[in-house]
């Protein structure tokens, strides 16, 4: 979340700062809150950021300067921490926050379906089902399983996959799921569970079968792949080639 802040305070100096040194007239200190939100949601469109960064950096300050004038109502907060809990859940134990998948890595994740051509892929912490519902949709004859526990994120995972047969979302933790029923496993977690699910590859994943992370390298274990997508984060593939009682996977030439 480093950027979002970065691009924050960038804005803020340019609007702000521009304020001060009179380059432009203020209206009102609302209207100043207004145009570093604007400013900032054209920002993350420029660096190419998530795009649901954009009405986050439209409302942020505009948010903070209703909220310290009091012009939200109590009740509001009590609704916003509790709809905040649905969708984030068990972040604060996972330390796993919800992440949405770039459109091109979708698109390199597509090349490498075909490529490996799998029977089953699941998506560990599937979130709103986004990668899940758009590989369905071009791969209909493989199974697709999603996990996730935030019910927020499951219910609209699930209502995106009402139509697709070839696609379950679970409301589940992956932790209590054996991985050996799975061709393809896809994970974008964060940097916390990467050597629990190193481990949990090792043990449970058959020979020849592979693991796909997005931007996140499982610590002491070998990428098969390093596949980069411009503009997103790598996606880091590896194959079980070790045996299932525990040995690391080698590194490939």
């Amino acid at each position: 979340m480093y950027p979002f802040f970065v691009i924050q305070g960038v804005s803020a100096l340019l609007v702000f700062g521009g304020s001060k040194l009179g380059l432009w007239s203020v209206p009102s200190l609302a209207f100043l809150t207004l145009c570093q939100g604007g400013v900032a949601a054209l920002l993350t469109l420029l660096v190419k950021g998530p795009r649901w960064w954009v009405p986050l950096h439209l409302l942020f300050l505009p948010g903070l300067w209703a909220m310290v004038r009091g012009a939200i109502p109590a009740g509001w907060y009590g609704a916003g921490f509790v709809g905040l809990g649905l969708v984030y859940w068990n972040t604060f134990q996972s330390r796993v926050p919800l992440y949405l998948t770039h459109r091109e890595t979708l698109v390199e994740l597509d090349r490498l379906v075909r490529e490996m051509a799998p029977r089953s892929f699941v998506d560990l912490g599937c979130g709103t089902g986004t990668v899940l519902c758009a590989l369905a949709v071009h791969h209909p004859n493989i199974r697709f399983v999603g996990y996730e526990v935030a019910p927020i994120p499951w219910l609209i995972g699930k209502w995106k996959a009402r139509a697709l047969s070839n696609c379950t979302l679970h409301r589940k933790s992956f932790w209590t799921v054996s991985l050996s029923e799975f061709d393809l496993v896809y994970a974008f977690l964060s940097p916390v569970p990467m050597p629990a699910l190193g481990e949990k590859m090792i043990r449970e994943m058959r020979m020849g079968t592979s693991l796909i992370s997005n931007t996140f390298k499982m610590p002491g274990m070998f990428p098969h792949r390093t596949c980069l997508t411009e503009g997103t984060m790598p996606l880091y593939l590896y194959r079980q080639e070790g045996s299932r009682h525990g040995r690391m996977p080698p590194a490939c030439p």
